[in-house]
């Protein structure tokens, strides 16, 4: 996911906020999935809502609230703008050269750090999540953390599964880190090459063209389509006149129509309002990335678009969330399978399934708050710091002493000439 980055310029505080938001829809998919899991796989026997609303919501724009991997997409695109901003501002390579070296640590830092968590959750039973699934009906939940591996897979995927693989055993949102890794070097090899260029219209198009083309992961092309608005955002603008505010709405309204493209595996989408969106030639995954993609790039440019919008989102508490969202992201599943699951399984042997579902959630929230600061002030912060240092110390270039010029070079050697005359 899109990692909280150090924003100097104040028209972009409102990322942070939005950043935010996306961290909280993907806890909210997670929630959803554990309790409400007809709403995620579009299967009317898990329904736990009558009358078919839950595969209503899961079909239409109203799922963007659970779009878990809407929100992903936005992570991915919000990087690329986020990670080319400073060299569009200064131009220097170096910049990227110091973003370049400082990336691993700053990511894998945290990561590692809750896959040891999850570790030692999973070694001490406590996750519960398999028993809440055979009460919720959410299958696919309780099968992870089933037989912990042995210690030679554990540092297989500590040192290599994790990092370069987004190995999701010990924690299902891993699945992300890789494309989050790899396309922030996406990012900076796209800008070391070609940031100069006149037409980087035509590269940025060119890479899409090569990326869908390709055997890749097209998850890419959200970092490509996160530099090329900034691009234009520097160079010249993103609208050619000032939009309005009608402009911006319909923006947003085209954002919420592509991010809510269904991903419930039973809902056939040619049943529904997004059917013209999936051709015979385009595949069902495909198309999800496509779209939802498509939807992230839109609500950036209509979050631009809105000057009232970004003082929303510049708001203290959205902020706030924004720069936890790396530790929200990564601890809230372990808290979903153990904690919150502990605490469902006791409400609901007493309560009604609902009235159980909303206390677990009451109850959870605060948990996820507080873990997660302190996540951000114990592990992301120093995380940030150890990057910074190890630049500083083994990669930073050092400073080229000036060369002499021929006159001041000349004067050792006229004393020299001086001193053997005399």
């Amino acid at each position: 996911m899109s990692t909280p980055q150090t924003l100097s310029q104040h028209t972009l505080s409102h990322l942070d906020g939005l950043r935010g938001l996306a961290a909280a829809v993907v806890v909210v998919h997670h929630l959803a999935g554990f309790f409400y899991p007809t709403l995620l796989s579009g299967d009317p026997y898990s329904a736990r809502l009558g009358g078919g609303v839950e595969i209503a919501l899961a079909s239409s724009p109203a799922s963007i609230l659970i779009g878990g991997n809407f929100a992903v997409c936005l992570f991915f695109v919000l990087s690329g703008l986020v990670l080319s901003e400073k060299f569009w501002r200064t131009g220097q390579l170096e910049v990227l050269r110091s973003q370049a070296c400082r990336r691993y640590v700053r990511l894998m830092l945290p990561v590692l750090f809750t896959a040891a968590v999850a570790l030692a959750l999973w070694g001490l039973g406590a996750y519960r999540n398999s028993e809440v699934a055979e009460i919720t009906g959410a299958q696919r939940f309780g099968e992870y953390w089933a037989e912990m591996p042995g210690w030679h897979q554990i540092l297989h995927d500590f040192v290599v599964g994790i990092p370069l693989g987004g190995e999701s055993i010990y924690n299902p949102v891993f699945w992300t880190l890789s494309i989050e890794l790899f396309g922030s070097f996406i990012v900076f090899a796209l800008l070391a090459l070609f940031g100069a260029v006149r037409h980087r219209t035509a590269v940025y198009v060119v890479a899409l063209l090569l990326l869908s083309w390709s055997e890749l992961n097209f998850y890419y092309a959200g970092f490509i389509l996160g530099v090329w608005i900034n691009d234009r955002r520097h160079h010249g603008a993103l609208f050619k006149t000032a939009p309005g505010l009608w402009v911006g709405i319909l923006l947003l309204l085209a954002a919420v129509f592509f991010g809510s493209y269904p991903t419930a595996e039973l809902i056939r989408v040619d049943d529904t309002i997004y059917g013209f969106l999936q051709p015979d030639w385009l595949g069902n995954e495909r198309a999800i990335q496509l779209w939802h993609l498509m939807g992230a790039a839109l609500l950036l440019l209509g979050v631009f678009a809105l000057p009232g919008l970004q003082r929303i989102l510049s708001s203290r508490w959205l902020r706030g969330l924004g720069m936890v969202s790396f530790s929200l992201y990564l601890l809230h599943f372990l808290v979903l399978g153990s904690f919150s699951s502990v605490v469902f399984l006791a409400l609901q042997a007493r309560f009604s399934y609902g009235l159980s579902v909303l206390l677990t959630v009451l109850a959870t929230l605060p948990v996820l708050g507080l873990v997660s600061w302190a996540m951000y002030r114990l592990v992301d912060l120093p995380g940030i710091r150890l990057a910074q240092w190890l630049y500083d110390t083994f990669f930073r270039p050092a400073k080229l002493t000036a060369p002499l010029s021929p006159a001041t070079a000349a004067e050792p050697a006229a004393t020299a000439a001086a001193a053997s005359r005399s």
